[in-house]
């Protein structure tokens, strides 16, 4: 097998962990429906981009690889990464996290890899490699591909180190809505502003439906397999008003 993929058995231990997940998450997500939101909400502040040459090189790369609209979720990723932090009190690299957010989808319906069997070890690759180039240290270069490997997880808790948990709490929160009651609308409404959602939700299901087809024995494929397209339809962040 190649690495990332998994084997029958897991791929139906990780479906019935998604179907039991989802159904956690529904009460939670009625209530954000209904208008039953926290009355209180953390002081958060705005991140901003960190000006190192990795940095720059890896949005410059993300910009020369991603569409549009996924490149929007990848920025918008790092400031849910930062945000994230800051309620969770969680410290964190700004250059290696910053990185693996812009470049944790660079292979997500990538052409077929006869080394790797999973989207998130491809992007973990082209990370890797840029930062190699760029001469940052093996340390960070280890956390950037751990974090990008692991962000397709279920759950990833913080003993796999701050950029994996806080890479893996924004994808999900991208994608899915997960932890929305957390984030103040002012926060949401403004990362939105300056990077639009526009045609990332049937972008990201073609995505991933073709991963399906390329990769049909990956997390991502065997996620896809388990109802991830309700969660994405349904993500709150899309609603007009919460």
């Amino acid at each position: 097998m190649r690495p990332g993929e998994l084997t029958t058995l897991e791929q139906m231990q990780l479906m019935a962990r998604a179907a039991a997940a989802q159904a956690m998450s529904t009460p939670s997500m009625l209530r954000l429906r209904l208008g039953r939101y926290p009355t209180h909400t953390p002081d958060l502040r705005k991140c901003q981009l960190p000006d190192t040459r990795l940095c720059r090189e890896a949005l410059d790369h993300a910009r020369g690889t991603l569409s549009p609209a996924v490149l929007n979720h990848s920025l918008r990723c790092w400031i849910w990464a930062d945000t994230f932090a800051q309620i969770d009190a969680i410290e964190y690299d700004p250059e290696d996290l910053f990185t693996a957010c812009a470049l944790h989808d660079v292979g997500l319906g990538a052409e077929g890899s006869a080394e790797h069997g999973c989207f998130t070890y491809i992007s973990a690759a082209d990370a890797e490699e840029l930062a190699t180039r760029v001469g940052t240290s093996e340390k960070s270069v280890e956390r950037i591909g751990a974090a990008i490997r692991l962000h397709m997880d279920l759950t990833v808790d913080r003993s796999a180190g701050g950029d994996a948990y806080l890479l893996h709490a924004a994808a999900h929160f991208d994608v899915a809505g997960r932890r929305a009651a957390e984030i103040p609308r002012a926060t949401v409404d403004a990362a939105i502003a300056e990077y639009p959602r526009t045609g990332f939700t049937d972008e990201f299901a073609q995505s991933m439906r073709r991963e399906v087809e390329l990769r049909p024995r990956s997390r991502a494929a065997t996620l896809w397999r388990s109802g991830m397209a309700l969660p994405l339809r349904t993500n709150p962040l899309d609603w007009k008003s919460r």
